[in-house]
């Protein structure tokens, strides 16, 4: 009987970080500009942001669920709801396979309070990714 193959995954946040920077900073819309994508608050807060951390997520030997938070602020309640929903939509564009192979998204843009009331959404998502 052979041995399993030794798979590894991709870092799924550095993953959504790049895509999500790359991508937000080639879109038109006004609130899509000049936003801090990463998975690490700043020390100074800025005015649009787009945090991502991993909280688990299945995995078996040759597929990995990685279950992301996606934390989108706002200047505005309305900018923050527009924000989230556009990074919603560029996440659910981006399977190709390479390496994620699916997304299922559990929660929509949701308000939270922030205790420093800029506005905030959070919403989740599944990626499916392959390991190589």
């Amino acid at each position: 009987m052979g041995a399993w193959p030794v798979v590894v995954f991709p870092d799924v946040e550095l993953w959504a970080t790049a895509h999500l920077r790359t991508a937000l900073a080639s879109r038109p819309e006004a609130y899509a500009a000049d936003v801090y994508v990463s998975n690490v608050m700043p020390e100074v807060r800025r005015d649009r942001m787009v945090l991502v951390r991993r909280d688990g997520g299945p995995t078996s030997r040759l597929r990995d669920t990685a279950r992301l938070t996606v934390n989108v602020w706002g200047r505005t309640e309305q900018e923050a709801t527009d924000l989230a929903r556009l990074v919603g939509a560029l996440l659910w564009a981006a399977p190709d396979g390479d390496p994620v192979i699916y997304i299922t998204q559990p929660t929509g843009p949701t308000p939270v309070a922030d205790p420093s009331r800029q506005p905030l959404r959070l919403q989740t998502f599944e990626l499916t990714v392959r390991g190589t």
